[in-house]
This record gives structure tokens, C-alpha cells and sequence, in this order.
């Protein structure tokens, strides 16, 4: 009995009746595969008010498993969940950058998200997990980069191409009974902008400074804020937004 209860709690109904009533709460969990999978971070890119994003990233296949026939697909989407492009880069170098301008984008001066999945023909273990969390930098005005490393986990597929991507590797609850407070004090600044995206097949529905929002699946948004201590209140269990801090000419973009 205690065996089928351990694992009724761990389907994905029993997470949601979990987080729901704050029982041994699940944030992150990706279902157990029986295949090696590359993994993405919901990251995110700019090209309005100036701004432009460029993203440095590892051949991670070769660096760690001396594969040298991998490649890597970015797949660009917008605010609304809509895929703008999908760009492959064969031929790495250990070292790579990928950059989001409003010329890349065809004149959109917007903001959305992007994933980032290695893939290779090789063969490698089923428990191997590939997932590159690396830099991206946030130039505005053509000033210096601020730069923040992945952030929220988000789809996940086979590492050989065609496969179906999964979502959902962050949980939600039925109700508005998240509370996550950012460690910061925002004192001093003109203003902040907190970006979040949902990572989830679900709507998020969320609270910031008393103000209600909804997030649907895959979609973006920012929040300006002037607050200086900001909470966050949500049916997600790891609604972590990146932040936009400015002073002057100064930017600092970061993780909450």
C-alpha cells in the first residue's frame, strides 16, 4: 500500500494535489526517460528599446563525450508563443555565440523566448542528460553586455532528431498559494523590468505589487516595476523571472 501511494504521488495528478495543498510541494521534476535527451532553458531575447541579445554556448557534446557530428537548433519564438525561426549551426567550435538583432528578426523590435537542444546520430547512453544553461548578454544602445546565465528549465527531446519536445519540467498548482520573494532590495534605481515566461503547458496566473497577470502556455511578459521589495504570488512553483534593473545609462539584467 505505502508502495502504490509513493507512486500515485509522484504521477502528475499527484504532484498537482501536492503543490495544491502545499504537501510536500514538487518545483521541478522532469518525467524519467528512456533515452538521452537534450534539455532547454526558457532564455530570453530582446530586440526592443534598443536593445539586441547574444547567447554563448558550448559544443557540449564534444567538450564532455568527444562526439564531433552533433549540431545545434535554436527555436525562436515570440511574446505569444509564436515560432518566429528555427536556426541550425553545424561544424562547432568549443566555443560558439549566437546573436538576436532586430535585422535577424526581419525588422521585429520585440521580445520572446528561445531554446537551445543539441542533437547528434550518435548513440549515448539513456541516462545522459545534455542541457546548455550558458551566457546571454543584453546590449542596449549598443552599450557593454549584461550578462545572465539559463534560468528557468523548460522543453526537453530526444537527442536524435524528430522527436517529439515535452514541457512541463516545472510544476504548477490549482491555486494562487506560491509565494517566492526576489533577494533584492531595489532601492536607489529609476526603474526595474521583471521578464517572465512560462515554461508550462498550463496559464499561470500570478500576483505583482497586488496586480493580477496571466501568463498563457510558452508566452512572455514584462512587468515594470518601481517597488522595492517585490513579491510574487502564483500557481507555478518556480515563477523566477530575470530582471532589468537601470540606473542612468547603467544596466544590470540578472536572475531573481
Amino acid at each position: 500500500m505505502k508502495l502504490l501511494i509513493k507512486l500515485l504521488s509522484n504521477t502528475s495528478l499527484g504532484m498537482l494535489i501536492r503543490n495544491s495543498l502545499n504537501f510536500m510541494p514538487v518545483s521541478v521534476k522532469m518525467s524519467k526517460s528512456k533515452y538521452p535527451t537534450t534539455v532547454s532553458d526558457a532564455f530570453v531575447w530582446r530586440t526592443d528599446n534598443g536593445y539586441k541579445t547574444i547567447f554563448k554556448y558550448s559544443d557540449i557534446l564534444n567538450l564532455f563525450y568527444k562526439i564531433t557530428d552533433s549540431w545545434v537548433e535554436f527555436h525562436i519564438y515570440s511574446k505569444n508563443n509564436n515560432l518566429l525561426k528555427i536556426e541550425k549551426f553545424s561544424h562547432l567550435n568549443i566555443s560558439n555565440e549566437f546573436k538576436i538583432t532586430s535585422e535577424y528578426l526581419d525588422g521585429i523590435t520585440d521580445y520572446g523566448v528561445f531554446y537551445v537542444y543539441h542533437f547528434s546520430k550518435s548513440k549515448l547512453d539513456n541516462e545522459n542528460i545534455i542541457s546548455n544553461r550558458c551566457y546571454v548578454g543584453y546590449s542596449k544602445n549598443d552599450n557593454l553586455y549584461s550578462f545572465v546565465h539559463g534560468n528557468i528549465l523548460a522543453k526537453y527531446q530526444k537527442i536524435y532528431p524528430g522527436s517529439k519536445i515535452n514541457t512541463n519540467i516545472v510544476k504548477t498548482s490549482i491555486f494562487q498559494n506560491q509565494t517566492y520573494r526576489i533577494q533584492k532590495f531595489f532601492n536607489d534605481l529609476d526603474k526595474n523590468e521583471l521578464f517572465f515566461s512560462n515554461p508550462t503547458s498550463k496559464i499561470l496566473k500570478f500576483l505583482v505589487e497586488n496586480k493580477s497577470y496571466k501568463l498563457n502556455p510558452g508566452c512572455a511578459k514584462i512587468i515594470e516595476t518601481t517597488g522595492q521589495i517585490i513579491t510574487i504570488k502564483s500557481n507555478c512553483l518556480f515563477l523566477r523571472p530575470t530582471v532589468f534593473s537601470y540606473k542612468g545609462n547603467y544596466i544590470d539584467v540578472h536572475h531573481a
